[in-house]
């Protein structure tokens, strides 16, 4: 999600100064030509309209910066958009937007850029919990702490969000949802703890069926109604079959007491002669029952490697429920490449291996704001789900972009997608050496 160029609402463009620097600074901005200048006092997030005080000539514009004994020199001015002049605490930043363009950026993109991996891991952690206790095992302390580690993360993100929001008086429609799936989240991770989750309660835990305005609530909700529909289809499957299997164990019983074995047969009776009617249906035979309604791991594998989607959705009940993760990251494979089931995998992987090795180039070249770091994180945790059952092969650029994205300060505090090349020299005022443009 990069910010965009917007149309200036004024002739001669209009001018922004934003301090997205931690620290309350001070700031005087000077016009080249005239010298009349005026002092700012700037908190975190505040901005101020400096257009009064850009040099225009030939439709480019200039203006200088004076902060902490350093003069700034800022050329590239547009007329034609808006201008946000941003400084970080260590350098100065043009781009052509809105400064409510350029902090709705920050917060997704800086603050609130490692949700989307977050949350797909929780997904998939919770999912593999509730695949046990569905089942009826023991929930997998390692697991748990994990999931208790990520949501104590993403209370801390939100909580960094909300504080955003309060100190730039601004609402975000994809915090508010965040928040609402986050608070699920810490109650169905409860309600597993307490061995007390159903499928009801599951059910109740859907979000509103509304449209949402921006595209980062309409991913957060996608994202999440997928998790839970995943979750209730595992909480019935497992109830399928072990209902079949109870259903199997009564009949069993039921014949026994309706054929008992006859009372007068001699406990001497040859082998060779026939067994008494009871036998067929007895209770040594019963654990067939419920193997003959899943599907063993090795089939699932075959018809996923085959791409027979179609087959793996209508068997959906019959998948043991452990490989249900795997299923529905290739069911989500194909949905968001448009392929039609049927496709072999290895195609699919072939074009997801692609992806992921075009987005380690641009990322690696600072072209950061070309990559959609919340898809490539989908995209990578797909990829780590297949190569983890041996359907992808090794990846160098998926290894190290999965690093990238979970390792805080590898990607600049600022990320380049904030911000673009433009057509002025930044300066200071020592030696004439060039001011650090970029983050």
């Amino acid at each position: 999600m990069g910010v965009y160029l917007q149309k200036g609402a004024e002739m001669g463009g209009t001018v922004y100064l934003l301090n997205l620097s931690p620290n309350t600074t001070t700031f005087t901005v000077i016009n080249p030509t005239n010298g009349n200048s005026q002092t700012y006092t700037l908190s975190q997030y505040q901005y101020v309209d400096i257009s009064s005080l850009v040099s225009w000539q030939s439709g480019s514009g200039d203006v200088e910066v004076e902060v902490s004994g350093f003069t700034a020199g800022i050329g590239g001015i547009s007329q034609s958009y808006y201008n946000t002049i941003i400084f970080t605490g260590t350098a100065f930043n043009l781009v052509y937007s809105s400064p409510d363009q350029v902090l709705r950026t920050y917060l997704y993109n800086v603050i609130l850029q490692n949700l989307n991996t977050d949350l797909q891991e929780v997904y998939q952690a919770l999912l593999s919990l509730i695949s046990e206790y569905a089942s009826g095992e023991s929930l997998s302390q390692s697991t748990l702490s994990e999931v208790s580690s990520l949501l104590q993360q993403l209370n801390d993100m939100l909580q960094n969000a909300l504080q955003f929001e309060n100190e730039t008086s601004t609402s975000y429609e994809g915090v508010a949802v965040f928040q609402q799936v986050y608070n699920n989240l810490v109650q169905i991770y409860e309600s597993l703890t307490n061995q007390t989750l159903t499928v009801e309660e599951l059910q109740n835990l859907q979000l509103p069926s509304s449209s949402y305005s921006s595209q980062e609530a309409s991913a957060i909700a996608s994202n999440y109604t997928q998790f839970l529909n995943n979750a209730i289809n595992t909480m019935e499957s497992a109830s399928s079959n072990s209902s079949s299997s109870s259903s199997s164990s009564s009949s069993s019983s039921q014949n026994n007491s309706s054929n008992p074995p006859p009372t007068n047969t001699p406990t001497s009776t040859p082998p060779s002669s026939n067994p008494p009617s009871v036998s067929s249906s007895s209770p040594t035979t019963s654990p067939a029952s419920p193997t003959s309604t899943t599907i063993s791991q090795s089939q699932v594998l075959a018809q996923i490697q085959a791409g027979d989607l179609s087959s793996l959705q209508s068997e959906m009940s019959e998948i043991p429920p452990n490989m249900i993760p795997l299923v529905n990251a290739v069911n989500q494979l194909y949905q968001i490449y448009d392929i039609p089931s049927g496709t072999p995998l290895s195609t699919v992987v072939e074009r997801l291996l692609s992806d992921i090795r075009d987005a380690y180039y641009k990322i690696s070249n600072n072209m950061q704001e070309q990559v959609n770091t919340q898809e490539l994180s989908h995209l990578l945790l797909i990829y780590n789900t297949l190569a983890s059952n041996g359907l992808a092969p090794p990846s160098q650029s998926a290894l190290k972009l999965s690093k990238l994205l979970q390792t805080s300060g590898t990607i600049p505090a600022l990320p380049s997608v904030l911000g673009q090349s433009y057509p002025g020299t930044v300066y200071n005022n020592y030696g004439n050496g060039v001011y650090n443009n970029f983050v």
